[in-house]
């Protein structure tokens, strides 16, 4: 499950996620919302006029494309509107709106040809001027998810109606036109900033190859084949993502037949899955971690306890966690274990940490560091410092995400073993979120928690934790000069073999530092009806509800 605290919300940070799929699971019996959507595309439906049916149990938060913040979102967001490029089923950058693009000499300048027969879901046409507007307000805005991706843009041109050109400070290694979705001009035009912010955008105009057709809050969000789309007409005549009240439930309905892909399924559910007639389940790599965060905040006005600026006390609790255990306890072996923040899924741009310089599953090693430190073992097992300060931190977890709860069980139980004391507190999403984000005066030691990528390239997972991301997307409040460096001069390296060096130096570094202790990557954990719709593809990231609109657009009913 991807959710998002509504704290969170508030302060605009994009893509904070929390894999919440134990709770869907143990969550209360209830029932699917409406089952009117879930059962409209009969048997006896055209081919033509058939209807995707999607089982989930994240609802959207918003459709403004400026302003949402949750993956549900993000998923019905893409299909309405368009990006200038976008992924294809391999996450590799193909044409969209724009049906060619070239890149000046000194990497600062994009200029795209946009599509002469797109038009806006009103009828009026899509032109130079909507990318403008849209790159302008989005920049100077600091406004929703791509806003991280403009840090450095400097102006729009329009050079015709049909071109753009777009110029940056510095040079872009990661293309900006993958991640805006463009807005009609003649309807956002008139707003101010603040009233951007606040437009629920309750009939959404796009570009996109679907038109918004209804949203019945806490059932279901229907939309309908644009017919007037600029691109190959998709079979699917629409979508209804159906909202359930649990993953038990939204199962079940799979099984039955009654939708006909999941976005995400508990590990329990999806082994259940696997023996029932006309589903496949699906286990692909996901673009998601979830890590132990520690407090290094050197505010004067922190709370946190000032032991765990001293690394050696982070890395000695790295080193108590059997990472492997954890996979297979808490992810039922879904996953893999983790080490640095970009996952697997992100190919040769991760760094591979050798198994003998991981700090992973070494307790001797943990309890050497900490003697040579001069943390002394007290007579009640637990060590102290030179002060006599013992080694005592306070560990927050969400109490819904039972995955999280149990790694953190199992971590105070291995910080025990090497002489560190940890209590274990869980608390609701929104208390923890706005606990962890309170820059200015962070009261926690320690906390789990996850993140999921904005899209395939290493630039978003690695900016978070930059200085200037203290008091934004920065969760545990990491500071290094030289990790900063080291991300900006990624950031507009246009040769890629220079840029995969700099992009693994500064894993590396992150790493070392130990401020995050990845426990994990786990598997995006899907399924879908082999008898309603074919030609599904499975990649990195998930069939569905992932960066790329390429499944909806091309399966075909059976």
């Amino acid at each position: 499950m991807n959710k998002k605290v509504e704290a969170l919300q508030a302060r605009g940070i994009s893509r904070r996620q929390f894999l919440a799929i134990g709770a869907a699971s143990a969550g209360a019996v209830g029932i699917a919302a409406l089952s009117g959507p879930v059962q409209s595309a009969g048997a006896t439906t055209s081919s033509a006029q058939r209807i995707l049916r999607v089982g989930w149990t994240t609802p959207p938060d918003l459709l403004n494309p400026f302003t949402f913040t949750s993956s549900a979102s993000f998923e019905i967001v893409s299909l309405m509107y368009d990006t200038l490029l976008e992924y294809d089923v391999n996450l590799k950058s193909s044409a969209g709106l724009a049906q060619s693009h070239t890149v000046s000499a000194d990497g600062k300048t994009f200029t795209y040809k946009l599509r002469p027969n797109a038009t806006w879901h009103d009828g009026k046409p899509v032109t130079a001027a909507d990318v403008k507007f849209t790159f302008d307000t989005t920049a100077k805005n600091n406004l929703g998810q791509a806003a991280w991706s403009l840090g450095e843009y400097l102006s729009s041109r329009v050079v015709d109606t049909h071109t753009v050109a777009i110029t940056y400070k510095k040079p872009q290694a990661f293309d900006p036109a993958l991640a805006v979705f463009i807005v009609p001009q003649h309807i956002w035009g008139s707003m101010s900033s603040s009233q951007i912010q606040s437009n629920t955008n309750p009939k959404p105009v796009g570009s996109g190859p679907y038109r918004f057709k209804k949203w019945a809050t806490g059932q279901y969000v229907q939309v309908v084949r644009n017919a007037g789309w600029w691109g190959v007409a998709p079979h699917a005549a629409g979508i209804i993502w159906n909202e359930f009240a649990n993953a038990d439930v939204m199962t079940q309905s799979l099984a039955s037949g009654s939708v006909d892909i999941l976005t995400e399924v508990p590990a329990v559910l999806w082994n259940g899955l696997k023996s029932k007639p006309g589903v496949k389940a699906a286990e692909m790599q996901s673009f998601s971690f979830h890590h132990i965060g520690f407090n290094v905040s050197k505010a004067k006005t922190s709370k946190g306890n000032p032991l765990l600026l001293d690394k050696t006390v982070r890395q000695a609790l790295s080193y108590s966690l059997n990472r492997a255990q954890l996979v297979a306890l808490a992810l039922a072996g879904h996953g893999l274990p983790g080490s640095v923040q970009l996952p697997p899924s992100f190919g040769d741009w991760q760094e591979k940490i050798p198994r003998n310089q991981q700090f992973d599953n070494n307790p001797a090693k943990a309890k050497k560091l900490l003697a040579k430190a001069g943390y002394k073992l007290g007579s009640n097992g637990i060590r102290v410092d030179k002060h006599g300060k013992p080694l005592h931190f306070r560990l927050i977890v969400i109490q819904t995400t039972d995955e999280d709860v149990l790694a953190g069980q199992i971590f105070v139980k291995a910080a025990k073993a090497v002489g560190i004391s940890l209590t274990l507190e869980t608390l609701d999403s929104t208390t923890l979120g706005n606990i962890v984000y309170n820059s200015a005066a962070p009261d926690w030691d320690i906390f789990i928690w996850g993140w999921d990528a904005n899209n395939p390239d290493p630039d978003y997972l690695l900016s978070i934790d930059l200085t200037s991301q203290i008091g934004g997307n920065n969760d545990v409040f990491y500071s290094n000069p030289a990790y900063d460096a080291l991300y900006a001069q990624q950031a507009v390296a246009m040769n890629r073999a220079e840029r995969v060096n700099l992009v693994h130096q500064a894993q590396k570094m992150f790493y070392e530092d130990a401020a995050y202790c990845v426990m994990w990557y786990q598997s995006k954990l899907q399924a879908y009806r082999t008898d309603t719709w074919q030609g599904w593809k499975e990649t990195r990231g998930g069939v569905v509800y992932n960066f790329t609109r390429s499944n909806y657009l091309t399966v075909k009913p059976k």
